[in-house]
């Protein structure tokens, strides 16, 4: 049998449309007919079967991700949780060019001053990002979910 490769964004298409007829068949349960609920469940079944192998690499993938974030987070002491998943590998090179830095006002609107991201790494702006979690004292939202970049600062976002 041949091997298929499904591109990350098509793997991600096809599961979202699968929850969307999970959620689709549940709003018409008890509603039609079984004569089309239970082909409908059918065709759930068949998804999920033929996406098994799919979803057991995506889980793969994320847990190598988690894994390199935390040996990362571990071998430099940092306190925040890396949740950027869309990065491969921390060393590989952030898209943000020399002299970035970060501009973290924390979730009760409290600005503090900007952190230089002193290298063109991942693994650079985590560290940074930390810094700037560590000195607003928020020990609750830190986890690294993001950046926007504005008035060529990297204004972070961060959850818990």
């Amino acid at each position: 049998m041949q091997t298929v490769t499904l591109a990350a964004e098509d793997f991600r298409t096809i599961h979202n449309t699968l929850c969307d007829l999970r959620r689709i068949t549940s709003m018409i349960d008890g509603v039609v007919n079984e004569s089309v609920s239970t082909p409908l469940q059918t065709c759930i079944k068949n998804f999920e079967s033929g996406l098994a192998d799919a979803y057991r690499q995506d889980d793969a993938i994320f847990d190598r991700k988690m894994a390199h974030y935390g040996e990362f987070q571990q071998a430099n002491g940092l306190t925040a949780i890396w949740s950027m998943y869309e990065v491969e590998d921390l060393d590989d090179a952030h898209p943000y060019g020399a002299n970035a830095e970060i501009v973290y006002s924390e979730h009760w609107g409290d600005t503090h001053k900007s952190y230089p991201v002193q290298g063109d790494t991942w693994a650079d702006v985590y560290r940074a990002a930390d810094q700037a979690i560590r000195e607003s004292g928020d020990a609750h939202h830190v986890f690294v979910e993001g950046f926007r970049v504005v008035d060529n600062k990297l204004c972070m976002y961060t959850g818990s």
